[in-house]
């Protein structure tokens, strides 16, 4: 069942409400970086002995479906470690703290503040693959 536009805007300002906009950003950067970390190493099928992407890419064999669920799970977690990294790299900036300190997730609408926070992103995807690169 898709929920409305209404219904969207409920569950994320109840969700707000309960744990925060800070709260609200560690998940929704959680899912987006998994998402985009899945889109990026997934093959053509999903089927763990066939999906080459996997076992090369994280050179580790893939066999079973209780493996790739395990897999899953980690990547889950290290994208909620990089998800609270950038969370903590967007509050630093003086800019953005009204976001946070005042709930104020209307500025979220802002051109400007959208353009901040893609910048930051890119800029934290470019120094995890620089950390990668360098073994750390």
């Amino acid at each position: 069942m898709l929920l409305n536009d209404t219904e969207i805007q409920n569950n994320i300002d109840e969700f707000v409400e309960a744990h925060g906009v800070e709260g609200f950003f560690r998940v929704y950067f959680r899912e987006y970086l998994f998402q985009l970390l899945n889109e990026e190493i997934e093959a053509t099928t999903n089927d763990p002995e066939l999906d080459s992407a996997l076992q090369l890419h994280f050179s580790q064999n893939v066999e079973t479906d209780h493996e790739l669920e395990e897999f899953e799970e980690q990547l889950r977690d290290q994208c909620a470690n990089r998800a609270d990294e950038l969370v903590e790299k967007i509050q630093d900036q003086p800019e953005l703290t009204p976001i946070f300190e005042d709930a104020d997730v209307e500025l979220l609408e802002h051109e400007d503040v959208e353009e901040m926070i893609r910048n930051t992103m890119h800029e934290m995807i470019e120094a995890w693959g620089d950390e990668d690169l360098e073994g750390n």
